[in-house]
């Protein structure tokens, strides 16, 4: 089995404020929050059960799954740097409340990483945990397939499962996945006027619809919402009358068409009877789960081990944390967009002291050729900064801020245009970087 398959079993960690719990599945790190907030900490054994469904959709050995993408979308989960939070009962159920500023090391471990939703360990106001099994399961399912399509698919499919948006609002995402929410949204098989008080225009609102519309999908997809979900149907939002496969294709056929081609060569569909052994009424039922290998990753730090001497973590759409891992990482930055600060990736963790390095493909600017070689100055004036631009350098580090910036107009005043120059990346901690340290792709 790929080294990319490699899971931990849950420990504790001092290393992410309120969440006590950890264990790593295949490069997802699932954190539980402790004993704050009015409730008490997560379970082992539910972290184990949500560590166990993370396995069903991610098994290497499940049929129709490509071994290319799926590795890709792993790699993604790693590079993103991604976190499944777990908790219990509801957001709103702790007190004080996570916006409050009151709890610990709450706003450092969002900062440091990715991630979308909760899952929950469902619990009653006087405490019981008596949810059905239908109920857990679909809490789990859902908010698992919300992790692995907000940051996963789109490592593996970049330009058909984008959720990235190209000017920061929600009119920038384009791609196969967009059009096929639009089509099912134009056809009434998903409905989306249960968000439209959230609706500010934004990227992220746009990523909320797409969450949503690829779980009901899936869900439709895999014969799902009748057996599993609160009522048997997920009506306003996705149609009764589109329940399989061939209904969907019959409507929503761009959307049949990225389950079948994309989705589904990524996310293995989940053994019904595995996840009714797991997830059973009243809180019962066991995990199952166990470690694959035996080359796991220690689950008290923030980094990863690996078995190779390197580790890559590559960039993608938008911002991205790239962060760095035991031994050498490469951050390898290739994605060709706009030179700004809202796509400047985020470099976490660099050591030039641990052979790290930063590999830039020449595609993400036509004034690079790896035909040529790479020129690098480094300042902390401001002043000579702005001398340095109009000195053809390729790449000028501004350590004062730790950010690198891409010199796309040679000679001329600043970095040229968006498309040509300016902010590539910042290196969090302002870490001295050399002209070693960066280098083109092989």
């Amino acid at each position: 089995m790929s080294s990319a398959y490699n899971n931990s079993a849950v420990e504790n960690t001092s290393k992410y404020g309120p969440y006590t719990q950890i264990v790593d599945v295949y490069g997802l790190k699932i954190l539980g929050l402790g004993d704050i907030g009015g409730q008490p900490q997560v379970s082992t054994e539910f972290l184990n059960k949500t560590a166990e469904t993370f396995k069903l959709l991610l098994d290497p050995n499940a049929p129709g799954i490509n071994k290319n993408f799926r590795e890709k979308a792993l790699n993604g989960l790693t590079s993103y740097n991604v976190i499944q939070r777990v908790g219990v009962q509801a957001y709103d159920a702790y007190s004080p409340s996570f916006d409050s500023g009151k709890i610990s090391g709450w706003d450092e471990v969002n900062d440091k990483h990715q991630a979308t939703d909760f899952i929950w360990h469902l619990r009653s106001g006087n405490g019981t945990y008596s949810p059905s099994g239908a109920a857990q399961i679909t809490e789990n399912i859902e908010h698992a397939l919300h992790t692995l399509t907000q940051f996963a698919l789109p490592a593996a499919f970049p330009d058909e499962m984008n959720v990235y948006s190209s000017n920061g609002s929600a009119t920038g995402i384009s791609g196969d996945l967009y059009e096929a929410f639009q089509e099912a949204v134009d056809n009434g098989v998903y409905d989306t006027s249960d968000y439209a008080g959230a609706n500010d225009g934004s990227e992220g609102f746009m990523q909320l619809l797409l969450r949503e519309y690829l779980y009901c999908l899936t869900y439709a997809e895999w014969g799902f919402t009748q057996k599993y979900t609160e009522d048997k149907t997920l009506e306003p939002e996705w149609s009764d009358a589109h329940l399989t496969p061939a209904s969907i294709n019959r409507d929503n056929p761009i959307g049949h068409r990225i389950f079948e081609d994309y989705l589904s060569k990524v996310i293995s569909k989940p053994s019904e009877a595995r996840l009714q052994s797991i997830f059973k009424d009243g809180d019962l039922g066991v995990s199952g789960y166990q470690i694959d290998s035996s080359e796991t990753t220690p689950s008290d730090t923030d980094n990863t081990t690996v078995s190779s001497s390197s580790f890559e973590v590559l960039s993608g759409k938008g911002r991205s944390k790239l962060k760095g891992q035991k031994g050498s990482t490469n951050f390898i930055l290739e994605t060709r967009e706009p030179f700004t600060k809202k796509n400047a990736d985020q470099i976490i963790q660099f050591k030039g002291s641990e052979q790290d390095r930063i590999l830039i493909d020449p595609i993400i600017s036509d004034s690079l050729s790896a035909n040529s070689e790479l020129s690098f100055a480094s300042t902390k004036s401001k002043k000579s900064l702005k001398q340095l631009a109009q000195k053809d350098y390729d790449f000028i580090y501004f350590e004062k801020k730790g950010q690198l910036f891409l010199d796309g107009n040679g000679t001329a005043k600043g970095f040229g245009e968006t498309e040509e120059g300016g902010l590539l990346a910042i290196l969090k901690g302002k870490p001295n970087l050399k002209a070693t340290d960066i280098a083109f792709v092989d």
